[in-house]
């Protein structure tokens, strides 16, 4: 079926259907969100009627459960979730404002970007921003992901998640290469197989390894050395998704972890680990700064990406 092109009555969407489709999805319940909106259950029907009528779509199914959100419905809130995100954001802006207080950058990065880049960009950032507030979340690819699309973020130094790169959402944002980090593979100081003069992929098997969980990139490209020389990858030992824990379990265990270069390099100048001698090539970790394409002129998230695309280039420039 082709998509209905009718012009589409935007004086007649308000925020307020907004708010009620994410409280039907969250509450899954017309009289819990009549409840939430402080309305009658009457008048909330009658504002779901107005948000069909403007979509042209039914929004919810009935079932014994409660209401459930329609496909059509789900990819709307989807878009909508960021639009609430800004309103949300504008308010704590203008209340800041009125009281002279700093602008507000939410910025979500990987662990390997926070060890060099994000901090040589911070300096140029703030030379050249006035009274400014940059708050930092460090996450995993798909949560940082989730966070920007929903509009709880401005930015992102990483990667688009799995999840969303295969999708059409994925047109939403837009990102500027940075960088392409290394991967080691990396020992205790002093473990037995650091004297080796190179280890083989069969004895890589038969070691207990900590790995971050799927369907990170590190634990696919793990799997995937293993799996195309017929080997069966080794399972974890321990399971975690954070860098700096892992490489503080390998300083004191006989584990074994792939970690990229900026990271492990902090810990083995400091005698803690070792870069094992493996007869392997690993694929690096690609880092972008990533944005919505809605906020892209957004002065604080531009110049921000600017200091980032500076930073990377001196990056580079130092390898």
């Amino acid at each position: 079926m082709s998509a209905d092109r009718r012009p589409f009555a935007y004086g007649h969407l308000k925020l307020r259907h907004l708010h009620l489709l994410a409280l039907l999805e969250q509450e899954r319940s017309i009289t819990r969100a009549a409840e939430e909106l402080n309305l009658t259950q009457p008048a909330v029907s009658a504002m779901l009627r107005e948000l069909e009528s403007i979509f042209g779509l039914q929004m919810v199914q009935r079932s014994p459960r409660g209401v459930v959100l329609t496909p059509g419905a789900r990819a709307a809130l989807r878009r909508f979730s960021i639009a609430l995100a800004e309103v949300d954001s504008a308010r704590d802006e203008a209340l800041l404002a009125e009281q002279h207080a700093s602008q507000r950058l939410r910025v979500g990065a990987l662990a390997i970007a926070m060890v060099e880049l994000v901090p040589d960009a911070m300096r140029s950032f703030l030379a050249c921003t006035g009274n400014v507030r940059v708050e930092f979340s460090e996450g995993t690819v798909d949560g940082l992901t989730d966070l920007l699309m929903r509009g709880e973020l401005d930015c992102v130094v990483g990667r688009i998640g799995a999840a969303w790169a295969g999708s059409a959402a994925a047109a939403q944002l837009g990102q500027a290469r940075l960088f392409d980090e290394p991967r080691w593979i990396v020992c205790r100081a002093g473990h037995p197989l650091a004297a080796q003069r190179s280890v083989g992929l069969r004895a890589l098997a038969g070691q207990s390894w900590v790995l971050p969980p799927p369907p990170s990139s590190t634990r696919t490209l793990f799997d995937e050395l293993f799996l195309v020389r017929g080997l069966t990858p080794p399972g974890p030992t321990v399971e975690s998704a954070s860098v700096h824990s892992n490489l503080m379990m390998i300083a004191t265990t006989d584990l074994l972890a792939l970690a990229p270069r900026v990271v492990a390099q902090h810990y083995i100048a400091a005698g803690q680990l070792q870069k094992l001698p493996a007869a392997v090539t690993l694929t690096g970790m690609s880092v972008s700064a990533i944005w919505r394409r809605t906020g892209e002129n957004d002065a604080l998230v531009a110049r921000f990406r600017d200091a980032l695309v500076l930073a990377s280039v001196g990056k580079l420039r130092k390898k």
